[in-house]
């Protein structure tokens, strides 16, 4: 393939990817990825330690990050700390969990302006890691634990957070939706954490998770900006590593026969928000990933998606109407805003639609339009850092053997018998609709 550059196995002496160069420390116990441009005006250190989503942890952990934003042995309370990244030039830090696709990762997050625009070197990143590093592995705690004061704060902003995003109707549908889909599959967790586990943790269980926590597994830091390997290798030194073995976390999908479901449940809305979710087996690390990418586009992740055309604008059924993939688990969903009596009408037209695709596949002009969205957003993540770190902490979990790069020739070669192929291997699982009405919950299904 040309322009392609494939992933490297894995070694001790590290990989090569088209977007990271990466280095095992500690026998393999943290990746050192280091991302070296001089595109950016800023450099960035962005550590993250992950497990698989667990009920109760994952609202611990939640509650953890909050915590390491407050402050560390150093610099003991929150205007200590603010204080001393305003005097590293305005740095920024933070600290939050994050979930990706069943693993829920610890994120502690470094910027500083880059050297080159200072006065003289003042090795920013350098004290960025040992901020990271003391946040984790010295956090303010006064008696041995964290501060109890701070704790039930933060456990009632916590509870605040999640309120917050619930009345959100579609993120309440969406996590529904996951919620019925994925029973007994860690998928079906928020890396925030559940309202009714909360009040089970206090300072001393919260400072024994966190040690805990960075026992677990591997850790991946990213360095990116105007800095190369070795020197980057030097700040990811600064952390301790995290267990004697590295364990390596491995997360499956459930491969169900039973019936589609149909669940319907009622509370304050404006309008029906649907969710269905499919399962297609088809993963990150899977070959035939690139074509369920583009089916997707071709069903309803662009606004020229056959989905908007046939249901919005042909039938005038939906406000909104859109696909997307989870691709951690090979996930297909489709989301709507409806009125609650063109339900079935709507679930009508999907089933006819991914049908279509299964049987004749897309057309060229659909395919080709696909490809050029999918191309142009593969290729324009070369321009933030974000969405490059994304995509290879993702690919890693996933154990995914491809770059960004190599992805974009895969794309360039699937063709119109390929996504007719996924399209038959999409199956719907469960139909959720979150209706408008006094009753908060009632179910059915089908």
């Amino acid at each position: 393939m040309a322009g392609a550059q494939s992933v490297r196995p894995h070694s001790q002496e590290g990989e090569q990817t088209s977007d990271f160069q990466s280095r095992p420390l500690h026998d393999g116990r943290l990746w050192v990825h280091v991302h070296s441009s001089k595109r950016y005006k800023s450099s960035t250190l962005d550590l993250f330690l992950p497990t698989v989503l667990q009920p109760h942890r994952a609202t611990g952990l939640a509650l953890i990050s909050r915590l390491l934003e407050r402050g560390t042995q150093s610099y003991p309370s929150l205007q200590q700390l603010n204080r001393h990244t305003d005097l590293l030039y305005g740095a920024h830090y933070f600290a939050a969990t994050q979930r990706h696709g069943a693993f829920q990762t610890l994120r502690l997050h470094f910027s500083a302006l880059d050297d080159r625009y200072l006065p003289r070197s003042e090795a920013l990143l350098h004290k960025g890691a040992r901020l990271l590093s003391d946040a984790l592995h010295r956090p303010h705690a006064p008696t041995g634990v964290f501060d109890p004061d701070w704790v039930e704060q933060e456990k009632t902003g916590l509870l605040n957070t999640l309120a917050a995003s619930l009345a959100d109707r579609s993120n309440r549908a969406q996590r529904r939706c996951l919620q019925i889909m994925c029973a007994s599959e860690p998928y079906r967790l928020s890396a925030d954490g559940e309202e009714v586990e909360i009040k089970a943790f206090d300072e001393r269980t919260l400072t024994a998770l966190l040690r805990d926590h960075l026992e677990q597994g591997v850790g991946h830091l990213y360095v990116c900006g105007d800095i190369d390997v070795d020197r980057a290798c030097k700040l990811g030194e600064q952390f301790p590593p995290r267990s004697d073995v590295a364990r390596k976390l491995c997360v499956g999908t459930e491969h169900t026969d039973r019936p589609a479901r149909q669940v319907v449940e009622f509370g304050e809305a404006s309008q029906g928000r649907l969710i269905v979710g499919h399962r297609s087996g088809i993963h990150l690390a899977h070959g035939d990933y690139p074509a369920l990418l583009l089916l997707n586009l071709i069903l309803g992740g662009d606004i020229y998606g056959r989905l908007y055309r046939r249901v919005r604008e042909q039938e005038g059924l939906c406000y909104h109407i859109a696909s997307y993939v989870e691709p951690m688990a090979g996930f297909l969903f489709v989301e709507a805003g409806i009125e609650a009596i063109h339900l079935q009408r709507v679930l009508n037209h999907i089933v006819d639609e991914l049908h279509t695709l299964a049987s004749q596949g897309p057309t060229s002009e659909e395919l080709d339009n696909a490809r050029r969205i999918s191309l142009h957003r593969l290729e324009g993540a070369a321009d933030h850092r974000d969405a490059l770190i994304h995509f290879d902490l993702l690919r890693r979990l996933a154990a995914a053997p491809v770059d960004r790069l190599r992805l974009v020739e895969e794309v360039r070669q699937v063709r119109v018998e390929s996504v007719r192929d996924v399209a038959r291997h999409i199956v719907r699982d469960t139909a959720y609709l979150l209706a408008p009405g006094l009753t908060e919950s009632a179910g059915g299904g089908v």
